[in-house]
């Protein structure tokens, strides 16, 4: 009888142990596809952001090539002088 009560207790602590594991393991598939969705989230953020820089890189580019007749302004000498 001692035998049957000392193997009880071990699948009892097996099948704790085991529940243990299980739950340890849908925290961690959970915790994955929070940070998969910000992840993803982001991404999107930084492909609007680059787009927004290219964009006005291109304004800025297209600016200054239109006033190009002028010279650049660093030459130029300020109105009080």
């Amino acid at each position: 009888m001692a035998s049957q009560s000392g193997q009880s207790s071990f699948q009892e602590r097996h099948e704790q142990r085991i529940q243990e594991l299980e739950f340890v393991v849908t925290h961690l598939q959970k915790t994955v596809e929070d940070l998969n969705t910000a992840m993803l989230l982001q991404q999107k953020t930084i492909d609007v952001l680059c787009r927004q820089l290219e964009q006005a890189k291109s304004d800025v580019r297209s600016m200054s090539g239109a006033d190009s007749s002028l010279g650049p302004l660093a030459d130029d000498k300020p109105p009080h002088y």
